[in-house]
């Protein structure tokens, strides 16, 4: 689930010094001053082989001095990424989140690299913005395609992800998404 990288790289960087040995500010300068090319395999290999740091450590050390020593999962950069060049979706977007949230209180709206994942316990459903539209991925098992659900393509998101239904504005969120999307809550947590 989205929301454990999130928790996983937080704990990661407030425990940095007791684990590695260094904190987060000091690592940053450790990576700038050895010179290396700024690619992920390469700072990540010689985080391990050079500083003795297990994958993880080194990968969201890795990760944060790509992203200019920020935190790779904090979810106002992510959705900020999302949307750039997108802007005439976020009505449809805040529509489809507040309809969500009207109906299933526990949903979550976590942004990754890619989409927006909505989770309660599990994840149930993606927001995937296209430069045209967004792609509301919903996992539905093996309900049939049609017009309206169609076969989930280039979502981003988890495989269980099976069918998507395009908006373009807020009056796209209507009765029949988010009774598509209950649907969808229904069946990952089996209820």
């Amino acid at each position: 689930m989205a929301k454990d990288s999130q928790r996983l790289e937080q704990e990661f960087i407030a425990t940095a010094r007791e684990k590695t040995g260094h904190d987060l500010q000091e690592w940053m300068g450790i990576v700038q001053s050895a010179g290396l090319e700024p690619k992920m395999n390469t700072i990540l290999n010689w985080l391990k082989s050079d500083h003795k740091l297990n994958h993880m450590q080194a990968q969201f050390i890795t990760g944060i001095y790509l992203n200019d020593g920020k935190p790779v999962y904090d979810y106002e950069i992510l959705f900020a990424n999302l949307l750039d060049g997108k802007d005439d979706l976020l009505p449809a977007y805040r529509a489809l989140e507040s309809g969500i949230q009207s109906r299933l209180s526990d949903a979550e709206f976590i942004p990754t690299k890619a989409y927006v994942s909505i989770e309660g316990k599990r994840c149930f459903a993606c927001a995937t913005l296209t430069k045209k539209n967004i792609r509301v991925g919903l996992d539905l098992g093996d309900e049939p395609f049609g017009e309206y659900v169609q076969k989930a393509k280039s979502l981003g998101a988890m495989p269980n992800l099976t069918h998507m239904v395009e908006i373009a504005a807020p009056a796209d969120v209507n009765a029949n998404l988010l009774d598509y999307v209950e649907r969808a809550y229904k069946r990952a947590h089996k209820l």
